[in-house]
């Protein structure tokens, strides 16, 4: 496929959480949700499209002397560099994907000689990438996952590893996209267990759970995310409170990912947290139910030979793998070498990478005969429209079974948005949103979201949003929020 970028767009408005997300080092309270808007020309036809993400604290960048300001600049800053870089590189009609891993690479080497993390390098490329995707599939009138199988995009992953020469991504998808999947609730630093646990005078009145015990009555969650500190005791002690939940509602029936957000400086102290579970008698159940470990190991040492020997000895019994250092196109190879067994995906890393990924997920698992090597479903706090359901029909596309998902949990649902989109939203996804107690937010049926209505021409969603209600970035200003 052949197309020229004619436009693009960027707009932000401001959101603000009904609780605060504790997650690593960051607090999240309130943050500017990006839209980009793209217009493409592809065969004489004029589409445009849309992407979206929340520019969140301490994510991207962990660096201490960096405060959420001058974050959200350098992530403005990386939005601004890919909008011109594609743009130059799309100028006229050009053949997408090897046109794509040029700019994400241009973008890569910019970012290094502004000292930026690679990791909002993918996130600028990704943001843009999107955007022309959901143009091309609208383009074409097709969905998401039936562009990717029928390789509209001339995704050729022999350009990227060499191991998958000769492959394209319709060797490792599932047939059809996943129409419904399990949602792992996070479970944040600052999350209440139980309703007892909410301090006096900082009860919710909204009608929707607030402790996770109300998640698991209420919506019958029974996949879990849980982060963790690295206070050894604390952690050892919130995950026997957390068990003790669970066993009395689901008794053995739940799953569980730990997350360790970089938290873990020394490979040993880890280590030795992981010893202090499984040597625990009342944290039997939790441990036989954990899937994966997320990156408990700061980026900086993470894929280093100072963790390989951790790294491989706690993967034999779970799976540890890699998402804050899947910050290039090799990053999950080098991983793999250095004994870690999956990678998470989201699309704020990239939609294309996490494609790629699984494939390397296959290739590793003797193309599909083994289940050694993992592929989890992450998210940065996505809320609707555009991000989170985008984000979900990648997750469908993908197969996955269960995706960590909590920006319900954490925002007002769509509140943040103007009424006519989130009233266009429940019309057009009614199996995703629901009406309850004055909010339009995601629907959980027995611990699950229906998403069959995700597959409609473009990325995940019908409802395009109003670029005219949002501020564009030389209009938006930090103090706006708030903080």
């Amino acid at each position: 496929m052949q197309l020229a970028l004619k436009e693009s767009q960027l707009g932000l408005r401001n959101s603000t959480t009904r609780l605060p997300f504790r997650y690593g080092v960051a607090s999240l309270i309130r943050c500017p949700q990006a839209i980009l808007r793209v217009v493409i020309e592809c065969e004489g036809q004029a589409r445009q499209g849309f992407s979206g993400d929340c520019l969140p604290p301490s994510w991207f960048d962990k660096s201490p002397n960096k405060g959420f300001a001058e974050q959200v600049d350098d992530m403005l800053r990386v939005i601004g560099l890919a909008q011109k870089v594609f743009a130059d590189a799309f100028a006229r009609e050009t053949a997408f994907f090897p046109t794509w891993l040029s700019c994400h690479e241009q973008l890569q080497q910019q970012c290094v000689s502004l000292g930026l993390p690679l990791l909002l390098a993918s996130f600028g490329s990704s943001l843009v990438e999107r955007a022309i995707v959901d143009a091309a599939c609208r383009r074409y009138h097709v969905s998401f996952a039936r562009a990717i199988r029928n390789n509209l995009l001339d995704i050729d992953p022999g350009l990227v590893e060499r191991d998958l020469y000769g492959t394209t991504p319709s060797d490792w998808l599932p047939a059809e996209p996943a129409r419904s999947t399990f949602v792992r609730h996070t479970v944040g630093l600052g999350d209440a267990l139980t309703v007892e646990d909410i301090p006096p005078g900082e009860q919710l009145s909204d009608g929707w759970p607030q402790a996770l015990e109300e998640y698991v009555t209420r919506r019958r969650v029974r996949y879990f995310k849980v982060k963790v500190a690295n206070r050894l005791e604390e952690d050892l002690d919130r995950l026997r409170r957390l068990a003790r939940v669970l066993q009395r509602h689901h008794g053995r029936d739940y799953r569980l990912t730990l997350d360790g957000n970089e938290q873990y400086k020394r490979p040993e102290d880890f280590v030795v947290f992981v010893g202090g579970i499984r040597g625990d008698g009342e944290l039997e159940t939790l441990w036989d139910n954990v899937l994966a470990i997320e990156q408990p190991f700061d980026r900086a040492i993470a894929l280093t030979p100072l963790c390989t020997s951790a790294v491989r000895e706690l993967s034999r019994s779970k799976p540890v793998i890699i998402d804050e250092s899947d910050d290039t196109l090799d990053a999950y190879p080098r991983a793999i070498q250095a004994g870690y067994r999956g990678v998470s995906s989201k699309n704020c890393k990239g939609a294309i990478k996490s494609l790629l990924n699984a494939g390397l997920t296959w290739l590793a698992n003797d193309r599909g005969r083994r289940h050694e090597f993992t592929m989890t479903g992450e998210d940065l706090c996505t809320v609707g429209i555009v991000p989170l359901q985008a984000d979900l029909c990648l997750a469908a596309t993908l197969g996955l079974a269960h995706v960590e998902r909590n920006g319900h949990h954490y925002h007002p649902g769509l509140s943040y948005l103007p009424d006519t989109e989130r009233r266009a939203a429940l019309s057009a996804h009614g199996d995703l949103y629901t009406a309850d107690h004055a909010i339009i937010g995601p629907k959980i049926t027995d611990g699950r979201f229906d998403i069959g209505s995700l597959q409609c021409p473009g990325f995940g969603f019908a409802v395009e949003p109003d670029m005219s209600l949002m501020a564009p970035p030389e209009a938006w200003t930090f103090d706006s929020l708030g903080l």
